[in-house]
């Protein structure tokens, strides 16, 4: 990992300690959208893109933050008491959340040495690839280094999933897990509560491509909102279905026919939205306990209604294509996978609507120029789709989607890209001064 990239950040990072290299990949989800955060599994890869970071150990409990990128400006904060986050959007609350619940599991706020810190990122921000998670990521893994201090990866996975929130947003596991945890060459089926992941190969005529809408999908900004929604949704629902069945759960995952469940629904759930003030009586709850331990002080896009019906729909109905999903792979069945993620992405838009029109036109102009399957990927409210097709047809894909979509915005070229199925997180240490 020592390359010339390395060498660059190195150079340009103070000090004279010891220092360290972690990289940390994006990921792009094969399938599997907005289930982790439900105790439900999800399918994706880790890609060959990554965000690098560098850092030298310092004699004190300051942390400097720098970026190679100017868009992001330096940041400084003391590993002192309680850490109060940036601004919301801030990049260096990444950083903040990976120290904060670093220091939680090791013994306070002793156990981290101050450090220097630069980073470079080669993943496409706000696009739905996990930029953000492989920053915390590599600042984590890195400031454990410099701690001499190391963590089987399927703990740090967790950890970091639980660290991010610090950021302000209800995410799942998978984004941490799939950096942490994803082999060369195969996907990676996750399970949550407890954690649990396997490899499932890849065929090798398969090929990728991802596909930026042009939308930012920043999940610490504009979106929080809108993702915070969804997840306060599934909560109801599950609580509303909880008492309706008789089954105790606090996750869609946690109900153990969920095929008859989904069949249920429509006796189960209101098909409409649900005003804020009538859910106490529907749920059995005092408005005190309602705002406490199912809504919270969480930022919602919408907060006096909600749906739940269509919400639960998806979730289920995403589980089942997940492991339909899984099995295509293991047989090669490119074709049943690539009509997988087609329903997948109707289900995103129709019952969860996270997609947009730019995600809907990419995904179809993917299509219809090659791909067996297309859907967005990540969170939706913009960022990117993924694109299934016959390895030999990437190249014809990627020109196809420069002439109907990106050559009449004006867009950039590295907006779409072809991605390969890669390893984890590593991390290596540099030794001193350079």
């Amino acid at each position: 990992m020592t390359d010339s990239r390395t060498r660059v950040l190195l150079a340009d990072t103070p000090g004279d300690g010891p220092a360290v290299a972690a990289r940390a990949p994006g990921r792009v989800n094969l399938i599997g959208e907005h289930t982790d955060y439900n105790g439900l599994p999800v399918l994706p890869i880790a890609i060959d893109r990554d965000v690098l970071v560098v850092a030298r150990r310092r004699s004190d409990d300051t942390v400097e933050l720098s970026n190679a990128d100017p868009a992001f400006p330096p940041r400084r904060y003391v590993l002192r008491g309680e850490i109060p986050p940036f601004p919301p959007g801030d990049w260096g609350n990444y950083h903040k959340a990976a120290a904060v619940g670093l220091r939680t599991v090791l013994g306070g706020e002793r156990s981290l040495p101050g450090g220097s810190f630069r980073a470079h990122g080669a993943i496409p921000v706000a696009a739905g690839l996990s930029s953000s998670s492989a920053l915390t990521v590599a600042c984590g893994l890195a400031h454990l280094a410099l701690a001499d201090v190391e963590r089987p990866r399927l703990e740090l996975a967790d950890l970091f999933a639980r660290a991010e929130r610090y950021v302000g947003t209800l995410g799942g596991g998978m984004d941490q897990a799939a950096t942490l945890l994803a082999e060369a060459g195969h996907a990676l089926h996750i399970d949550f509560f407890p954690l649990r992941t396997r490899p499932v190969p890849v065929p090798a005529r398969a090929g990728f491509v991802v596909a930026h809408s042009l939308e930012l999908a920043e999940k610490s900004g504009r979106v929080r909102g809108l993702y915070n929604q969804r997840v306060v949704e599934c909560r109801l629902a599950c609580a509303l279905l909880a008492r309706r069945t008789g089954v105790p759960a606090t996750r869609l995952g946690d109900f153990p026919d969920r095929t008859a469940l989904l069949a249920s629904l429509a006796r189960l759930l209101p098909e409409d939205e649900v005003l804020a003030e009538a859910l106490p009586d529907l749920l059995g709850v005092t408005p005190e306990e309602l705002r406490a331990s199912l809504v919270g002080g969480e930022a919602l896009a919408a907060p006096g209604r909600f749906t739940l019906r269509r919400r639960v729909r998806h979730v289920l109905g995403e589980a089942e294509r997940v492991a339909a999903a899984e099995q295509a792979l293991r047989h090669g069945d490119l074709g049943a996978l690539g009509e997988l993620m087609n329903e997948s992405h109707r289900s995103c838009a129709e019952d969860y609507e996270v997609s947009t029109p730019a995600l809907d036109q990419l995904a179809a102009l993917a299509r219809t120029h090659g791909a067996l399957g297309a859907r967005l990927t990540g969170a939706g409210f913009g960022g990117a789709i993924v694109a299934l097709v016959e390895r030999e047809g990437v190249a014809a894909l990627i020109a196809a989607l420069d002439r109907h979509f990106y050559a009449a915005r004006g867009a950039r070229s590295e907006l779409r890209l072809a991605v390969e199925p890669g390893g984890g997180a590593v991390v290596k240490r540099l030794g001193g001064a350079t």
